[in-house]
């Protein structure tokens, strides 16, 4: 368990988080664009470094953490072709990943 952490640290800092972050950003919307739960699916993993790695267990910071799990919402209401929930359970995992980046540029790619 300890090497599935400190790969996801890795995988959250620097260029490798810059690319999963943006890659996770794209594929959330083209994921909405065409109406794609896979796509949707995808961003959901990519998004899971930078989720897990700044989020924790308890208090606000539980909703970081739980981002992913919006994302994997999202995907089945966009099976489900419910594209009001889709992108109102996808804008909030979107506006963090926009945060995470900008926040990860401004410290000159060390971490937050």
């Amino acid at each position: 368990m300890d090497l599935i952490i400190s790969s996801l640290g890795m995988l959250s800092r620097g260029i490798p988080g810059l690319v999963l972050a943006g890659a996770s950003m794209i594929l959330m919307v083209l994921a909405l664009i065409r109406k794609d739960a896979g796509l949707m699916f995808l961003a959901a993993l990519f998004a899971l470094p930078s989720t897990y790695i700044f989020g924790a267990w308890s208090g606000l910071l539980l909703v970081v953490r739980l981002m992913p799990v919006f994302l994997l919402g999202a995907a089945f209401a966009l099976n489900k072709e419910e594209m009001i929930f889709a992108w109102a359970l996808s804008l909030p995992a979107l506006f963090y990943l926009i945060y995470f980046l900008v926040n990860l540029v401004a410290t000159g790619f060390s971490g937050v």
